[in-house]
C-alpha cells in the first residue's frame, strides 16, 4: 500500500491509500481513464520541490468540476486555464513519479494555505 494526498473538486483533501502506485490504481483513485502529470512553477516554489498533480486527462473535456486549489497551482490566475476533476499529488524524478513521502506534512501545509479546504 502507497499513500498519497486526494484533493477533490469540493475541495476535500485526504491522505489515500492506493494499493500500489501503478497508472491503473492512481487513475481509479481520481475517477480517471487517463492521467496527465503536470508539474508547475508555482508548485516548486510552493513546495520547495518538484511535486506534481496528477490530474484527469479528459477532466475539461467530460465537463467534470473546476479544482479550484488545483487550477491556482496551474496559474488560472495569470491565464485563464482551469485543471477540471479530482488531483493527486506525487513526487517526480524524472522521468518517473512517486507517492508523497511524508503525506501528513503536506497536508497541513496546504490546509494552512488553503483554509478552504475541508479533511474528509
Amino acid at each position: 500500500m502507497v499513500k498519497t494526498i486526494k484533493i477533490t473538486t469540493g475541495n476535500q483533501i485526504s491522505i489515500v491509500e492506493l494499493l500500489d502506485w501503478s497508472l491503473k490504481e492512481k487513475a481509479k483513485a481520481i475517477g480517471a481513464e487517463y492521467l496527465e502529470v503536470v508539474r508547475t512553477k508555482r508548485m516548486y516554489d510552493f513546495f520547495g520541490d518538484m511535486v506534481v498533480m496528477l490530474i484527469d486527462d479528459s477532466g475539461f473535456a467530460e465537463n467534470k468540476p473546476v479544482n479550484p486549489v488545483a487550477s491556482y497551482f496551474y496559474g488560472v490566475d495569470e491565464h485563464g486555464g482551469i485543471i477540471a476533476g479530482d488531483i493527486l499529488l506525487g513526487m517526480e524524478r524524472s522521468p518517473y513519479n512517486f507517492p508523497l513521502k511524508h503525506p501528513e506534512a503536506v497536508k497541513r501545509l496546504l490546509m494552512e494555505r488553503f483554509p478552504s479546504l475541508w479533511e474528509v
